[in-house]
C-alpha cells in the first residue's frame, strides 16, 4: 500500500481516536502507531488496521460527519508524525488509553510504564 493510503488511514484513525482531544494529542496518537511501526517492525497500514487495537474504528461511520477542521488538524498530526518534523510528544509510546478506558484498565497496563498525559489520553511503553 503506498504511503499516501497509510497517511490517509492514520489520519482516519486519529480522528477516530483524537477527535476532541487538544491538537498534540492528535499527534500523540498518530505516534503511537508511527512508533508501533518502527519499533516493531511492522508496516503503518498494517499496524493501523490490526484487530482490538484501536478501537475507533468501530465507529467508523463518525468519519462522515467530521467537521473540515478537525479533518485538517488529523491530517496535520498524521504528516507530522510520519514525518518526525515536530518531537513526539508521547516519547516513544506504544499504547494510548483514554480516561474512559483507565477506569477498568486492561491487564497490560501493569507491564509497561506511563510516558505522557495529554488531555484525556495518557500513553505508555
Amino acid at each position: 500500500m503506498s504511503a499516501y493510503m497509510g497517511s490517509l488511514l492514520l489520519a482516519m484513525m486519529v480522528c477516530l481516536e483524537a477527535e476532541g482531544e487538544p491538537f498534540q494529542g492528535k499527534v500523540g496518537v498518530a505516534y503511537v502507531a508511527v512508533n508501533r511501526s518502527e519499533q516493531w517492525g511492522q508496516p503503518l497500514t498494517q499496524v493501523i488496521m490490526a484487530p482490538n487495537q484501536f478501537g475507533g474504528w468501530r465507529r467508523v461511520k463518525r468519519l462522515e460527519r467530521l467537521a473540515p477542521q478537525t479533518w485538517r488538524a488529523c491530517r496535520r498530526a498524521a504528516t507530522i508524525a510520519m514525518t518526525h518534523t515536530a518531537s513526539d510528544p508521547t516519547f516513544g509510546a506504544v499504547h494510548v488509553l483514554s480516561d474512559r478506558d483507565l477506569m477498568t484498565p486492561p491487564a497490560w497496563v501493569r507491564m509497561v510504564h506511563r510516558t505522557a498525559k495529554i488531555g484525556r489520553q495518557t500513553f505508555y511503553k
